[in-house]
């Protein structure tokens, strides 16, 4: 094909109309010095913490075995694993009948009990006014001082069948509660909102108190536990605030609640436990999930800093874009300690500096920016744009 091009050349149309294609697509000067448009952050003095991760996790305060506080064969199961469930939700039954049956049975001997403590009050009652008549007579001739003694005895006889039948009720009346409370609890309930995890029990098993029917945890009760080394644990007094990170990349507030004053001799670490503040998240929160606790090491200095997104890697080399005069000043960094969102800067920028944070992949040293919501340059003597003074504002 090189051979048959070289002996026939392409007619000059072809070439010229490639030449019109190519300047075409040429951009022209005014296109090539278009602004692009930027977003700057303020360079800064700032109270700086250093602060280092520690790895943590969520636990959750309400969790474990719901078992059976009865005994009986298990009837019904109302739950799967992973159902979402209410505190008083019913989660299995037990043989009620039975326990129906004994309740019954505990009920007929309470009125049983009842009324044979009534008849002997009854009885104590007459006999109490045949008493009171002997009395009237004691100085009459009909009195009988034998008949008045065989009466107080038949009285004291009844006063100790009374007190009998009365403490046999109670014992009835306390085996009826009993019982009903049995019945009761034959209906195995959620004592707590939450998501079951497992099953131990299933239809026909026999359980017998304190049984283990399944297994439940509130996943909306968390806390973070975190084995902290014992060397930062002095800054870690209940109610200090420190930032979370969870694995989907949200940020989120923590405060402590306790530290556990009990040393692990292996790590030199003590665990601490903190009560979060979750916001919105990417991912459902679980219990034993990651999460990232950033604890502070020192005290606060000022220190100049930087975003986080103003810093461009080029090898070992940190580079900021600066907005100044309507250009890209590209600056060479030296970044000391990091914080939260930000940098220490050593050396490369100063105080006021508006580094360009949103655009600054693909700049270029003297390229032209735009910031929205700056103002836009006035005019200067000559007349010429680009010569009167412009201010940045922070984005």
């Amino acid at each position: 094909m090189a051979i048959i091009a070289a002996r026939f050349p392409s007619p000059p149309f072809l070439s010229l109309a490639a030449g019109l294609a190519f300047l075409a697509l040429w951009p022209s000067g005014a296109e090539a010095q278009r602004p692009s448009p930027v977003r700057v952050d303020k360079v800064v003095m700032q109270p700086l913490v250093e602060t280092a991760p520690v790895f943590g996790r969520l636990v959750s305060r309400m969790r474990g075995a719901v078992a059976a506080q009865t005994e009986g064969a298990v009837t019904e199961m109302r739950v799967q694993v992973g159902d979402r469930v209410a505190a008083g939700d019913v989660l299995a039954v037990l043989d009620i009948e039975k326990l129906a049956s004994e309740r019954d049975a505990r009920a007929a001997t309470a009125d049983a009990v009842a009324a044979r403590a009534v008849a002997a009050g009854a009885r104590l009652e007459r006999v109490e006014q045949e008493i009171a008549r002997y009395e009237k007579l004691r100085r009459s001739a009909a009195f009988s001082k034998a008949r008045l003694q065989d009466k107080e005895q038949e009285r004291a006889w009844l006063r100790s069948e009374l007190d009998a039948a009365r403490a046999q009720l109670v014992q009835a009346r306390a085996g009826l509660a009993l019982a009903d409370m049995n019945l009761s609890r034959g209906t195995v309930r959620a004592p707590y909102d939450g998501v079951v995890t497992a099953l131990h029990t299933e239809i026909g098993s026999y359980l017998k108190e304190g049984g283990a029917v399944l297994a439940l945890v509130n996943d909306r009760k968390l806390e973070i536990e975190a084995d902290v080394p014992a060397a930062r644990i002095a800054g870690l007094a209940p109610g200090a605030e420190v930032a979370v990170l969870l694995p989907d990349g949200t940020k989120h507030r923590a405060r402590v609640r306790a530290v556990v004053p009990d040393e692990n001799a292996m790590t030199r670490t003590r665990l601490v436990r903190f009560t979060p503040e979750f916001g919105r998240t990417a991912v459902p929160l679980a219990a034993n999930a990651a999460a990232t606790v950033v604890l502070p090491v020192g005290g606060a200095a000022p220190a100049l800093t930087v975003h986080k997104d103003a810093i461009v890697r080029q090898g070992q080399q940190a580079l900021v874009f600066v907005a100044k005069d309507g250009k890209a000043d590209r600056r060479r960094v030296r970044l000391g300690r990091a914080s939260g969102t930000r940098f220490e800067v050593l050396d490369g920028l100063a105080e006021g500096d508006f580094a360009i944070v949103r655009g600054n992949e693909r700049l270029r040293p003297g390229q032209p920016v735009l910031v929205p919501g700056a103002k836009t340059a006035k005019p200067g003597k000559s007349g010429k744009p680009g010569e009167g003074p412009q201010k940045a504002k922070a984005g």
